[in-house]
């Protein structure tokens, strides 16, 4: 998991440790141990693939987050059909990476530190170091600083900011605080 600097990294408790590995999902740990070169905190949500067959092929830098039902993949099957020999090609992620939900990252992809995959994307070559990209096939569409200062921006002048969020254990009253400002609002942020 990944934390601001100062904040204290929590492990994940061992019932949901066993009640993702009952749903089959993977873990940090587990992906690590397959192969998949992680030396660093990664943050892994929920029903997220990491091609486990060929995991040695694939590395995730530190600082990294994987939101839910990402695939990482490093094989084409689809040439063994034609030749008789699975096609493998290296994933690399790099530091400080994000990767959007439902994103699909084929083999061969190289994403430099601190670049931002939109949601949904498909991913295959080269993404540089600092940019986001979207789309299918996922395309560059302006540095990821720029996203960052709008963000702090709104943060900093418009928008309600929160220190908890709500599956952290807020009480009543700052629920209804989130649901007030986001219907007033239209968003607001949370830790």
């Amino acid at each position: 998991m990944v934390a601001p600097k100062g904040v204290p990294v929590s492990r994940p408790s061992r019932k949901k440790e066993l009640i993702a590995w009952l749903r089959g999902e993977q873990t940090l740990e587990r992906i690590r141990r397959a192969g998949v070169n992680a030396p660093g905190p990664v943050f892994i949500g929920a029903r997220v693939y990491i091609d486990d067959t060929f995991a040695w092929a694939i590395t995730i830098k530190p600082n990294t987050r994987i939101a839910h039902d990402v695939r990482i993949i490093a094989h084409d099957a689809a040439v063994k059909h034609l030749t008789g020999y699975t096609e493998v090609l290296p994933v690399v992620i790099g530091e400080g990476c994000y990767i959007g939900a439902g994103a699909i990252v084929l083999p061969g992809t190289t994403m430099g530190d601190g670049s931002v995959i939109g949601a949904g994307s498909i991913v295959r070559g080269e993404i540089p170091a600092g940019v986001i990209a979207v789309g299918s096939p996922a395309r560059v569409i302006g540095p990821a600083s720029e996203l960052r200062d709008r963000h702090r921006g709104l943060q900093e002048t418009q928008v309600k900011c929160f220190e908890q969020r709500p599956i952290d254990g807020v009480t009543p009253s700052e629920l209804t605080a989130m649901q007030d400002a986001l219907s007033e609002d239209g968003r607001i942020y949370v830790y």
